[in-house]
């Protein structure tokens, strides 16, 4: 992730939750359909540079599965080329781009021993096409450990060229107690073709206090040679007046 610097954001949120009773007899829980809107604009001076919206319909279940539905309009004033595939030296050129996503998610019950998400998407990217596939199981042995496998793709069609860019995703949780966990993730980039990974460890040591650990590494997979590595160590203190 990018920070955005040198711009005004403004964001707007209308939802609203909707629990009738007659619903669970329907083995729904609840639905909460809502908008957002979220608007960057440039404090130099150079006016608009995007605007994301979204109109989702969410259902949840009595067993706490979820699907939701939806589009997101996009608008994005792109000024200066900017590469989207290093692998293929594919480009977005400079010019003001609006396009729509259509989606469907589908998330399993996350409590039970066995669970499986999945999301499909489709609709205009910048002057092309972009179809988008997740999906994977996740696994809860006990209250301690949890794990999930995702695998994310990207199929897109732009005037510059095509290109397939796949994404790989593990994670471990494992928690010692309610004050006390581990967490691992590991990441497969097939555009950069990289390895990723973060293994965290967090403990509360008072309410709303924490300290962490944080190990990241990054390694290139066609020379094996290590790209970064760093440990970070993090702790907050509340102190309520």
């Amino acid at each position: 992730f990018v920070p955005r610097q040198g711009v005004d954001n403004m964001l707007a949120y209308v939802g609203y939750t909707w629990r009738p009773s007659w619903v669970p007899k329907l083995g729904l829980r609840e639905t909460r359909p809502h908008w957002q809107l979220d608007v960057f604009r440039r404090r130099d001076g150079g006016g608009f540079e995007s605007r994301y919206q979204d109109f989702h319909w969410p259902v949840t279940f009595n067993n706490s599965a979820f699907v939701e539905i939806g589009v997101n309009p996009n608008v994005e004033e792109i000024r200066a080329p900017f590469t989207i595939s290093s692998s293929r030296g594919i480009q977005v050129m400079p010019g003001r781009y609006d396009f729509n996503e259509y989606f469907i998610i589908y998330r399993g019950n996350s409590s039970a021993p066995f669970s499986f998400s999945a999301r499909y998407s489709n609709g205009e990217f910048y002057d092309g096409y972009r179809r988008g596939y997740e999906f994977g199981p996740s696994f809860r042995l006990n209250e301690r450990f949890n794990a999930a496998v995702s695998l994310s793709v990207n199929d897109i069609e732009l005037t510059g060229g095509a290109f397939v860019n796949t994404l790989v995703t593990s994670r471990i949780n494992y928690n010692f107690n309610t004050k006390m966990f581990v967490n691992a993730l590991l990441q497969y980039n097939t555009d950069s073709r990289q390895w990723s990974s973060n293994l965290r460890f967090n403990i509360i040591h008072r309410p709303l206090s924490d300290l962490f650990l944080v190990y990241n590494q990054r390694r290139d997979e066609r020379s094996g040679n290590l790209i970064n590595r760093a440990l970070v160590a993090k702790m907050t203190y509340l102190v309520a007046f």
